[in-house]
């Protein structure tokens, strides 16, 4: 069906020539792609379950809940993305188009042996005030001045719900109020909810939710300040709330982020989790920045993240520091991580790094010891990244035991973003002792735009 559909977008496209700039179409942008979770993967800072969660919810494009699973699994940052986001948001409150515009995307996940894992067609239409989308979510949207009405798989952004949920068919409506806004939502499982908002300003808001299931009533209350957010989530007859926060804190020299999750022994119904926070009764993460931007150029982080079991009294920590400092010219880096504090840090790693860039070209190259009762043989990666305003493209050669005749990997990136067309493409080769180059993971994303 979508291959049909795409035939007569390209006919439509052509006969009328007529395209749309890249920024033409409001796009919510991903703080981190596929091939930076798989490199993640294959450097062995998440398991193969934690990268199943974190592309989960890039599917979804949930990308705020994401990035949350991104800097506790791998302690890695999101990149900005606030400026994309914001433009967007301007390109969007210009007057619509009647003219319907949009995009087709493709993508494909494969395996180590070569084997399609993932595949998956969507079709994005925008016209006037009204979205459609077809593919991994059918949902027609219309949003115009603060009203909102979706119509089909509603989830969690139409919700506008800072804890993820479950995908449910339905009607939902959002209609403003002055600085109130009242929802109303009708599944056809007979799921119902009542939403009011109030936002005195741009900056601050509060929400009440009662949901209405078949065999069971929850609340759920969101406050989001300057700060950050802090959402709560209680199904009735259960021991306590799921909260979840997020609050953060950038001053010229200083910045912090806390990511927390909570909950008791039961999980709410309806609620999306990914699997490592149900299994963890607090899923937390703090991060602490700490830069001195003029002479010295010079920036230190502390990262640290703990995990309660749900099922025992265990509790896991890890801590992660690490220095940076010079020009862009000649950066280098350190950083040193424990691996577990319960066991006094017996397994630590140590990483130093060095980069330099020259206008569109970045140059990189680190080391990595691990250290558990001996030090084993270090690895090694160096990489080129060259970039402009419409490609970016990188490659990547790593030495997982500094020798290339032990194991060698080649990893290869390249993006391409045009009014017509627009692909990332992710790839990557592995070698071992006993086994010649053979594909490792490869990632497909095509976008026609029309």
């Amino acid at each position: 069906m979508i291959k049909s559909i795409l035939r007569f977008i390209i006919a439509f496209w052509t006969l009328t020539n007529q395209t749309l700039n890249a920024q033409d179409i409001p796009q919510s942008v991903a703080p981190i792609d596929a091939a930076q979770v798989f490199e993640w993967w294959d450097d062995g800072l998440i398991t193969p379950e934690e990268a199943d969660e974190i592309f989960s919810r890039l599917e979804e494009k949930n990308y705020d809940e994401a990035c949350l699973l991104a800097e506790v699994y791998a302690q890695e940052p999101c990149s900005d993305k606030s400026q994309v986001h914001q433009a967007s948001r301007t390109k969007q409150k210009q007057a619509p188009s009647i003219i319907p515009h949009g995009h087709i995307t493709i993508k494909e996940q494969y395996d180590s042996d070569g084997h399609l894992k993932k595949s998956r067609e969507e079709l994005h239409v925008q016209f006037y005030y009204f979205k459609l989308h077809l593919g991994s979510q059918e949902l027609l949207s219309y949003r115009r001045d603060g009203f909102e009405a979706h119509f089909g798989q509603i989830s969690t952004l139409e919700f506008h719900s800072h804890i993820p949920l479950d995908t449910l068919w339905g009607t939902a409506l959002l209609y403003p109020v002055s600085k109130f806004r009242l929802g109303i939502f009708l599944d056809t499982s007979k799921a119902f909810h009542t939403h009011i908002g109030f936002k005195p300003n741009r900056e601050n808001e509060i929400t009440a939710t009662f949901w209405k299931f078949q065999n069971a009533n929850s609340i759920a209350l969101q406050a989001r300040t300057t700060l950050g957010q802090i959402s709560t989530w209680y199904q009735f007859g259960q021991d306590m709330p799921l909260v979840k926060i997020q609050l953060q804190s950038s001053k010229k020299w200083l910045s912090w982020k806390t990511t927390a999750y909570i909950h008791g022994d039961c999980i709410p119904q309806k609620l999306n989790l990914s699997k490592g926070i149900v299994e963890n009764k607090l899923w937390a993460s703090q991060t602490v920045n700490t830069e001195w931007p003029d002479a010295l150029n010079t920036q230190l982080s502390l990262k640290a993240r703990v995990l309660s079991a749900a099922s025992s009294d265990s509790m896991s920590a890890r801590f992660k520091l690490s220095v940076e400092s010079g020009p862009e010219r000649l950066r280098p880096s350190l950083s040193v991580t424990c691996i577990e504090a319960s066991d006094n840090c017996n397994k630590t790693e140590w990483k130093s790094g060095i980069k330099t860039s020259w206008n569109q070209l970045t140059l990189k190259a680190s080391v990595l010891f691990s250290h558990e009762n001996h030090t084993k043989p270090p690895k090694i990666e160096f990489s080129a990244n060259y970039h402009s305003s419409i490609a970016a493209t990188k490659l990547a050669i790593k030495l997982p035991e500094a020798n290339p005749a032990q194991a060698m990997s080649v990893q290869n990136e390249i993006s391409l973003d045009t009014a017509p067309l627009g692909c990332n493409l992710a790839f990557a080769f592995k070698k071992t002792k006993t086994k010649n180059f053979r594909p490792n993971f490869a990632n497909i994303q095509i976008m026609l735009k029309f």
